[in-house]
């Protein structure tokens, strides 16, 4: 997926960039929520911080000026997590362990995912072959 020019003008149309890369929405949706908990999410990161889900809520609710539908964050929050993009440990929520950057966390994540998927492709092909 290239990356224009304006995408890099704001930290919003670099979360959504991201966010469309990772497959986590489709083009023609915004999931405002999901893109407002990333945005979060990497504030405590680059602040080398672990929220929990209340100081996930709070973040939210100053960013946006509202309180967030508890019920939403917490589906998110898991979603992310089932897709391996987060962690959770001891009610902290993280990208990866400390040290890392964005770059090679998301880097080792989707290296792993292309392998798996990989793996899966030559044990479907490798019975199509045996198959004809």
């Amino acid at each position: 997926m290239s990356l224009p020019e304006e995408t890099k003008l704001t930290k919003k149309s670099l979360i959504r960039w991201v966010a469309l890369s990772f497959g986590l929405i489709n083009p023609n949706e915004t999931r405002k929520l999901l893109l407002d908990i990333l945005e979060v999410l990497f504030d405590f990161h680059v602040k080398n911080y672990q929220p929990t889900t209340q100081e996930i809520l709070e973040s939210l609710k100053e960013l946006n000026k509202k309180e967030p539908n508890p019920k939403a964050v917490y589906y998110h929050l898991l979603k992310l997590k089932e897709s391996g993009f987060i962690d959770r440990k001891k009610g902290k929520h993280y990208f990866n362990d400390e040290g890392k950057s964005l770059s090679e966390t998301f880097t080792q994540l989707y290296q792993k995912k292309f392998l798996e998927s990989f793996r899966n492709i030559e044990e479907a092909l490798k019975k199509l072959e045996k198959g004809y």
